[in-house]
């Protein structure tokens, strides 16, 4: 593999890549070491470090033709300056679709985004490692939130105290680095955005995860602040039915579409043939997004494999009652799926 990567990262990058590799193209930021010279004034060392005749002054960000001048490069010295060559279109910026072309004219540029996907679908070891460590310290930061669940309380509030209480849980299960949370808190009957200050009644949403080196993971649970009415029973009753009889199927050797037909049957004979969710769930890994390929949707034929991580969730969005939502994120082993929670899946019930 070859990196062309910015110079100020390159250390960096080689660390956390393992790729030899790398060209490096001048970025904004000035970066000298002196720690080879370790004698004399502060001057004379960064002299010494970068010689007067060896100043370069550098872009106000990188240079777009210098960048794409190495990729040319790289190619040639690789035999590759006439071969086809995939990209990942979905990831590729317009801008730079035509510089690819203007750059390197003989090649022959395809979209090879399926590809990709398929190559992040199974998960190695590592990655199942940090998409558990990154469910784990969600799942501590959810249980947190339940736990701090009052009348008045907001979804932002709610939000902090699981950052708080998932990084602490990031860093009790060995992780030194940073955890970046993500995801939605949404309080009442709106269904949708932040909503208001939780009263009785309400219907609370925690649909939360953290970022660990990249790797995102994906839950939810739903709290009921007081004891829930006999429509908000209902409505969760269903999805809990439906998620366990998708569930059933989320082994190796079923194709997604067959969870989703499942998990809709039982949606629609348990008297809600209005339901009409898209998908069901996702991949997970290092994705920009947290929703990553393959879904759990009505017409994906690809087959669960081992390896897999997914999230599959059932939510119900009833403007006037509520956000109802029940996700869990599974690791595919070969006798089935591990979840990587253990709250309970029950609709939590907070006393006020």
């Amino acid at each position: 593999m070859t990196a062309i990567v910015g110079d100020f990262y390159v250390e960096e990058f080689r660390a956390a890549s393992g790729i030899e590799d790398i060209v490096p193209f001048p970025v904004w930021v000035d970066l000298i070491d002196v720690s080879a010279h370790s004698e004399g004034s502060l001057t004379d060392r960064l002299s010494l470090a970068r010689p007067a005749d060896k100043v370069q002054m550098r872009p106000a960000t990188y240079d777009a033709d210098e960048t794409f001048a190495l990729l040319t490069e790289v190619l040639k010295r690789r035999g590759l300056a006439s071969a086809r060559i995939g990209t990942e279109h979905a990831f590729l910026p317009l801008a730079d679709a035509a510089r690819f072309a203007d750059a390197c004219p003989g090649v022959c540029w395809s979209d090879a985004s399926r590809l990709v996907s398929r190559l992040r679908m199974i998960k190695t070891p590592e990655e199942i490692s940090l998409l558990k460590l990154a469910a784990q310290s969600a799942e501590a930061g959810v249980a947190a939130a339940i736990a701090s669940l009052e009348p008045g309380k907001t979804g932002q509030a709610l939000f902090d105290i699981f950052r708080e209480a998932a990084s602490r849980r990031a860093t009790e299960l060995g992780h030194s680095g940073p955890v970046y949370p993500n995801g939605t808190v949404t309080v009442g009957p709106l269904a949708t955005g932040w909503g208001r200050p939780a009263e009785k009644g309400d219907v609370v949403r925690l649909d939360l995860g953290c970022v660990v080196q990249g790797y995102t993971s994906d839950c939810a649970r739903t709290i009921v602040l007081g004891e829930p009415d006999g429509d908000q029973k209902a409505i969760y009753d269903a999805l809990h039915r439906s998620f366990h009889k998708g569930l059933e199927l989320l082994r190796p050797g079923t194709p997604l579409r067959d969870v989703h037909t499942a998990a809709m049957k039982s949606m629609h004979e348990s008297g809600f043939e209005m339901y009409g969710r898209g998908h069901f769930g996702h991949g997970v890994g290092a994705s920009i997004f947290v929703e990553e390929w393959p879904f759990i949707s009505a017409d994906e034929t690809t087959r669960i494999e081992e390896g897999m991580v997914l999230a599959y969730e059932l939510p119900w969005y009833v403007r006037g009652l509520g956000a109802f939502m029940l996700e869990d994120q599974f690791i595919i082993g070969s006798n089935g799926p591990e979840p990587c929670w253990n709250l309970s899946r029950e609709l939590v019930i907070r006393p006020c």
